[in-house]
């Protein structure tokens, strides 16, 4: 019980208490200890069948009982619910006899019972198949055993799979004849309704002499799973998610094996069904549990099946779970007692998706939000590597993937300090990672290089058209690059070599200030010397280094071979170096529908 925090009363709850459901005998607590309830079960065990939860084969399950020193009050919950005692998975509905004339025998009455060791999700369960078969033409085997059937709670604590609270199915103030509460090493006993009291005063009449005890406080439970949002909004939220592709995913997982329903206490579908007996002179009809997670179950007299995909059958459990009945009894048919999740081979928890769904709405619900566009998310630094004496590559990972075209560019904040604009250095939608190269320069760029790995900055983003790989793809290609400007080429490249098939030749012209300031230097050379492209440098200032060529990167143009008809061009770097490229590519016969300017400047909204 460390699990459980007491809190006070609620005061709806309170009255509720004090007052019972409507027609029932005045609530009230009074002591009483396991031996004492042991004695309480012998007793009913002469008027009626008992069934409890008792180990067996290691698991606590509904049985009858047979010595009350085996049933169980402290349990975590059990594979099957007590719905079987009202709802059986097997029942004979009537006999009947053939030859001539078809004579009925009716199926004998209901035995009189009591259901000993009720969760409080149990309770709520029974309160939903009240609902649902009560309503209209009443199910008259069902009522015949509800009708003979003694409902005795226990209070529990939930297990990991437990979602009770979220469903506010924890506790329950009405709907059971007795309910047993444990106080330290004793029990508190608690009638809610009239014929409990009068099951105390024939079996337990040392209990009614005690005086009575002040009401429980309310005891908030926490379960292992829980939803991230109010209850009330769980079925407009599942009207918004009728076609989410979510439905064709959980299909995919299922395994079609209708355990999710056959252990729910709160389904109720079945089949009907004659089994003869061996003579072939009578047999019975039998109403036996069914799931609309089976084959078939949909299926109409032509063969048609109006739920044939199991994404359909998943989408239609959950929408009778938390959706059909919340329209017209205002709860939901799940009480959270985890019991589908516990025993799914396929491992779907109702939680889960739900939570899932919510997130989806939420995320969508703040990207619609007045000034949504300007609030960056959260990334993390997993690695800074130093490029040169001045610049760094940060790599972040964001929450989710990003997809944009290679080119792209994020704004990045330092809070405080405020944000810059940064080109991705790598290329998008191939995890949550992605890559920048930062100059130390000014406040907010010094401020950045002072970050290490597992410190976090703020990103927005992607912003900027991109490249259009379309348009380059079975081209040669003709990348300029000079300075910083190799960081966005580096991004097309990148996006380049994953479909390496599908380009021409690939060329890039990279000037510098020196071979110091050369970036991505050894990763140029392992795709040059691998034959992936031809890479050629060139630099302002020499110290004879071999292979390089001394001054401008349009020096590499000169005596340049390329085909101007089968030719993409992709320029970046400083606005005064596209004054001498852009001319001498055009001269080349570059037409200029296929030459790509990377056109920077310094942007605060990003949406430009």
């Amino acid at each position: 019980m460390s699990r459980i925090r007491k809190l006070g009363l609620s005061m709806a709850l309170s009255q509720s208490l004090k007052t019972g459901a409507p027609g029932a005998a005045p609530n009230f607590w009074r002591a009483i200890s396991r031996s004492e309830i042991d004695l309480l079960v012998r007793s009913l065990c002469r008027s009626y069948e008992v069934v409890g939860v008792q180990k067996r084969s290691g698991r606590p399950v509904f049985d009858r009982v047979e010595d009350p020193a085996e049933l169980l009050l402290d349990f975590p919950p059990s594979v099957h619910s007590p719905k079987k005692y009202l709802f059986p998975n097997w029942e004979k509905l009537f006999r009947f006899r053939l030859g001539g004339k078809v004579l009925l025998e009716a199926e004998t009455a209901a035995p009189p019972r009591v259901i000993f060791g009720m969760h409080p999700c149990d309770l709520h369960a029974v309160q939903v198949l009240d609902n649902c078969l009560f309503e209209g033409e009443a199910d008259s085997a069902y009522k015949a055993k509800r009708d003979a059937t003694i409902l005795v709670g226990v209070d529990c604590v939930p297990d990991a799979f437990c979602f009770c609270p979220s469903m506010d199915a924890d506790r329950i103030a009405r709907g059971f004849d007795l309910f047993f509460h444990r106080d330290g090493e004793n029990y508190l006993v608690q009638a809610g309704s009239e014929r409990g009291e009068a099951l105390l005063r024939q079996h337990a009449p040392f209990v009614m002499t005690r005086p009575a005890e002040p009401p429980l406080p309310l005891q908030l439970k926490q379960g292992g799973k829980e939803l991230d949002f109010p209850l009330p909004t769980l079925a407009p939220l599942m009207e918004e998610a009728y076609d989410h592709p979510i439905w064709e995913r959980l299909g995919d997982q299922c395994l079609g094996c209708g355990a999710c329903n056959l252990v729910c206490p709160t389904c109720y579908c079945f089949n009907v069904q004659d089994r003869l007996d061996l003579n072939l002179e009578g047999g019975e009809r039998l109403r036996t549990w069914d799931s609309c997670q089976l084959d078939r179950f949909a299926q109409m007299s032509e063969g048609q099946d109006s739920r044939e995909a199991q994404g359909d059958r998943q989408r239609h459990r959950f929408f009778r779970k938390y959706k059909y009945l919340w329209d017209r009894h205002q709860r939901t048919a799940c009480v959270g007692c985890g019991r589908c999740g516990r025993e799914c081979l396929a491992g779907i928890e109702p939680v889960d998706q739900l939570n899932s769904l919510y997130a989806e709405r939420a995320q969508s619900l703040v990207a619609s939000a007045p000034a949504a566009e300007y609030q960056p998310r959260l990334a993390e630094i997993i690695a800074v590597e130093e490029m040169t004496a001045s610049e760094k590559l940060f790599r972040l990972r964001l929450p989710e993937p990003m997809a944009c075209r290679p080119g792209a560019f994020v704004q990045v904040s330092v809070f405080g300090l405020g944000e810059a604009p940064f080109t991705l250095a790598s290329v998008c939608g191939q995890g949550p990672q992605v890559e920048i190269v930062v100059r130390a320069k000014g406040a907010l760029t010094q401020a950045l290089h002072r970050l290490k790995p597992g410190d976090s900055l703020g990103l927005r983003g992607p912003f900027g058209s991109g490249f259009d790989l379309e348009a380059m793809r079975g081209r040669d290609l003709l990348l300029v690059a000079g300075g910083l400007g190799l960081i966005v080429l580096r991004s097309l490249l990148l996006a380049l070599l994953a479909r390496r098939g599908e380009f021409g030749r690939i060329r890039l012209l990279y000037g510098a200030h020196d071979l110091a300031a050369v970036l991505f230097r050894d990763e140029l050379l392992a795709w040059h010397q691998g034959g992936l492209i031809d890479c050629r440098f060139a630099v302002q200032e020499s110290k004879g280094e071999f292979g390089l060529m001394q001054g401008q990167v349009s020096t590499l143009l000169q005596d340049l071979d390329i085909v101007p008809e089968r030719t993409v061009a992709a320029v970046s770097g400083p606005p005064e170096m596209y004054r001498f490229v852009n001319p001498l590519l055009l001269s080349m016969g570059v037409a200029e529908d296929r030459l790509f300017l990377n056109l920077e400047r310094h942007i605060k909204c990003g949406l430009g």
